[in-house]
């Protein structure tokens, strides 16, 4: 049933277009939400590392084991300490770091609709359809169907990367001392 060779894992060595050949928009626009929303969990982590006022490592350390929720949570309890409870002076209002923890929340929960969603492949329609199966206590069982379109996935992967521009423009607009200790762009 399952040979020695199949069992571990190993690189082929083979280029992507030996593999596949010419790259599908579908399957494009849901592999750039899944690299934009790393890039966006990698700034919130470096931006509570900053907050907590320790080296990079404890920093990181903190942040490593942490859900995406709980940066979230740590990352605006932090900077909510300093806008109330410091009553320090900042170039950007309170209620537009909320608007970014919203736009941040938001962003997790296309990601996670789409990549904890299995996908139905139409010839007939020539289309493709998420399809998401759940059984909850509370709603019990839910079917959820809908067709889209690599456009509308790729819409999501745009607006998680413009999500990591804004909180990294807070960031550098806010705090003059601030640098990302993950940058997702390396510049020789």
């Amino acid at each position: 049933m399952i040979d020695r060779s199949s069992k571990e894992f190993s690189y082929t060595g083979s280029t992507f277009e030996d593999a596949v050949g010419e790259a599908l928009p579908f399957h494009d626009a849901v592999g750039r939400i899944a690299i934009n929303f790393s890039e966006l969990e990698a700034e919130c982590a470096s931006a509570v590392s900053f907050l907590l006022k320790t080296s990079v490592d404890r920093g990181h350390l903190v942040t490593s084991e942490m859900s995406f929720k709980a940066k979230l949570g740590a990352l605006s309890s932090l900077v909510r300490l300093e806008y109330e409870v410091e009553n320090r002076a900042f170039p950007i209002p309170l209620k537009t770091f909320e608007d970014l923890m919203y736009m941040c929340q938001k962003s997790e929960e296309l990601r996670n609709k789409l990549m904890h969603s299995s996908w139905v492949r139409d010839h007939a329609k020539q289309e493709v359809r998420r399809r998401k199966l759940s059984a909850k206590r509370k709603r019990g069982f839910k079917y959820d169907e809908e067709a889209l379109t690599a456009g509308q996935i790729l819409d999501i992967a745009d607006y998680i990367s413009v999500t990591t521009e804004y909180l990294e423009r807070f960031f550098y607009t806010t705090y003059s001392d601030y640098s990302s200790t993950l940058p997702h762009v390396i510049r020789t």
